[in-house]
């Protein structure tokens, strides 16, 4: 508290009132009063430090996504940079991040302040130490899983086929992994064959719950819910289960399930959108309403709550709505016309000042596409100097709700658009505040210079350091430079900026979905490696 100076007298109410409820364990109360608080704020010192104390709020509630989000808003100024490194660095121990988080307390203790960080910082360095002895290596199951997030099933089974003996653990989790490539057959040959082993085993049938719902084999997922919906259930097995009787209509079980997960954690932002369509579903409207407007008391700024809970107080879609953190078709059509309808216009930048709802139109249209939408977005928005623009481009960039594909795309348009400056984080937590010069002889090609801002905004997301400057020089000199091949897009011409370390060439090759080959044959022509 010592750290917020200059507040008015409607703003020391607010901060009373905010250590008031944080002493009750209210912790929503607590963010409602902080909200109100910025609303009072008068300096930007005020405002930054009023993050600092939301951040707090979020990690005492064990959010610690939302928590870093609004730690990185007070990063930017010096009066509270101090305290946000702290403050980040402590999340990001409780997310097992423990090497990035010593960087963090390291930048605490190198940045100056009125309060000295040194006690806390050694607590915490401890708890790292401690923490690391019992941390193990990434198993081959994590790996599995992490290749079946970005979709690359074929090696995640590989890998984990290629296990001797191989678990039931392995055993299951490859069966999932079969089942999302969709080899039926084979997950179902691995599930019975654990099942004839031990029928009772809840990974396996829930497993085998996938696979009934993939195929629509619906009466027999009821069956074998109906046969594990007694065993201890963690959070996770919780929400499945909830998700599984929702995909066959039966909303009052699923309401079960998730209240019961809720009970285990009860600010997840998820379980409680689940509970609000649920119950939307059953036409319970009062009680879909209060469990939307809790999700929303908890991330405030979440477009996809907003518009689900504008359907829901409006009755705009008739039920059932999927269980799915996702805007229904028809609403979902309508917002991305009309945001895209104002892109093709030209009148992306007059709508901010048009619509209050514009920005958060735009906001979860963001966050729920990818790919070629993604980046006309991103492109109108960085083009955009309305000041409200601008603010969301801010909010976007530092915002846990997206993913690093979405980031990369909004960090490649801000270099092409000469809007660096809104740039101050990576996806991975990451703090940087930057200025990129593109070299001149890069503008006479468009391939080459969305090459170039495609490498940085990759390297940025990823935490790399790369020598850039280096094969700049190089491709500028070579004779090839300004003629070459047109195999060579801009996503080959990204590979080639990571040339100098193999493992890193390999990743971006697999990022931007090239052929090694013709990535090799560009570094050849240009002559990089020499």
């Amino acid at each position: 508290m010592s750290k917020i100076v200059k507040f008015s007298q409607n703003l020391d109410y607010y901060l009373r009132l905010i250590d008031v409820r944080i002493s009750s364990g209210d912790f929503l109360g607590a963010l409602d009063a902080a909200r109100r608080a910025v609303e009072h704020a008068r300096t930007r010192v005020d405002c930054e430090s009023i993050n600092i104390l939301i951040g707090q709020i979020y990690f005492e509630m064990g959010l610690y996504s939302l928590s870093c989000e609004h730690f990185f808003r007070a990063v930017k100024i010096g009066e509270t940079r101090a305290a946000a490194f702290f403050g980040i660095g402590r999340n990001l121990v409780k997310m097992g991040e423990f090497k990035l988080a010593l960087e963090y307390f390291g930048a605490t203790l190198n940045t100056e302040s009125t309060e000295d960080f040194s006690g806390a910082v050694l607590e915490w360095t401890h708890e790292i130490k401690e923490r690391l002895k019992s941390t193990e290596k990434p198993s081959l199951i994590a790996i599995a899983k992490n290749l079946a997030k970005m979709r690359k099933f074929s090696q995640a089974i590989m890998l984990l086929e290629s296990v001797i003996p191989r678990t039931t653990e392995i055993n299951c989790v490859l069966a999932d992994i079969l089942i999302l490539s969709e080899r039926y057959d084979d997950a179902r040959e691995i599930l019975f064959e654990i099942l004839r082993g031990e029928p009772n085993s809840l990974e396996a049938n829930l497993v085998l719950c996938s696979l009934c719902l993939a195929e629509q084999d619906l009466p027999n997922l009821e069956t074998i819910l109906q046969k594990i919906e007694g065993y201890p259930l963690n959070l996770g097995q919780l929400v499945l289960i909830g998700n599984m009787y929702a995909s066959l209509s039966q909303y009052e079980k699923a309401i079960t399930f998730y209240e019961r997960a809720l009970k285990l954690d009860e600010y997840n932002i998820k379980i409680l959108l689940f509970l609000a369509i649920s119950h939307y579903n059953i036409s319970n409207q009062q009680e879909a309403l209060y469990y939307i407007g809790q999700a929303r008391w908890v991330d405030i700024e979440n477009a996809t709550l907003n518009i689900y809970y504008d359907i829901f107080a409006r009755g705009l879609v008739a039920p059932p709505l999927a269980v799915v953190n996702r805007v229904p078709q028809k609403v979902a059509e309508a917002k991305l016309k009309s945001v895209f309808s104002a892109v093709e216009a030209g009148e992306f930048c007059d709508s901010f000042n048009r619509s209050l709802l514009f920005a958060d139109d735009v906001e979860w249209c963001f966050v729920g596409q990818s790919g070629v939408n993604l980046d006309r977005l991103a492109t109108a928005l960085s083009r955009c100097r309305k000041k409200k623009a601008v603010k969301l481009y801010n909010k976007l960039m530092l915002s846990v709700r997206l993913d690093r594909e979405q980031k990369f795309y909004l960090t490649k348009a801000a270099l092409l658009n000469k809007n660096s400056r809104a740039i101050d984080l990576t996806a991975n937590y990451c703090y940087r505040s930057f200025k990129v010069q593109f070299p001149t002889a890069f503008y006479k090609n468009p391939n080459l210079k969305a090459g170039y801002a495609s490498a940085i905004a990759y390297a940025e997301l990823h935490g790399m350091s790369v020598n850039f400057e280096k094969i700049t020089k190089k491709l500028i000199k070579n004779a090839n430079f300004s003629v070459f091949s047109p195999d060579f897009d801009e996503k080959v011409l990204a590979c080639i900026f990571f040339c100098e370390n193999a493992q890193i060439l390999s990743q971006a090759c697999i990022y931007f979905g090239v052929d090694n080959n013709l990535v090799v044959r560009a570094i050849n022509e240009f002559q990089l490696l020499v």
